[in-house]
């Protein structure tokens, strides 16, 4: 079962520029979290990397950044990685939202593939590959 998004304390968003995507590439693609202050790095960009304690619930959302553009966007997978442990790979909550926990120190890259499926076209699958230092 998955994570409600109410109980995370940190949020990483994956803004997406629809008119700059295309199939397989990361551009027009950035990721912020909500974290700087606190050892995150790379904001704003695909190798965003996120300064976490162990055992803090994460919320990943992926969002449009053009509020007027009817391209649906949807989360179809993520790679597990050692900082997540037994338990806390993340799971899905809705169709742009998953949810996991950290619950091993470390570092490790992970991988997210989603999905902008724009009418009447074909769909652009794109992978990003996000790190999380866990202390």
């Amino acid at each position: 079962m998955a994570i409600p998004p109410s109980s995370c304390s940190l949020f990483i968003q994956i803004w997406v520029d629809t008119n700059a995507l295309q199939n397989g590439q990361t551009t027009g693609v950035y990721l912020v979290d909500n974290n700087l202050n606190h050892g995150s790095a790379n904001e704003g960009t695909v190798n965003l990397s996120t300064n976490v304690p162990v055992g803090t619930n994460i919320c990943w959302s992926l969002l449009n950044i053009s509020p007027t553009s009817d391209t649906i966007l949807s989360i179809e997978n993520f790679g597990n990685a050692s900082v997540f442990g037994a338990s806390g790979t993340p799971q899905f909550y809705n169709a742009t939202t998953w949810t996991g926990q950290v619950q091993a120190a470390g570092t490790a890259n992970y991988n997210i593939t989603f999905n902008a499926q724009i009418p009447n076209q074909s769909g652009i699958t794109t992978t990003v590959n996000p790190a999380l230092s866990v202390h």
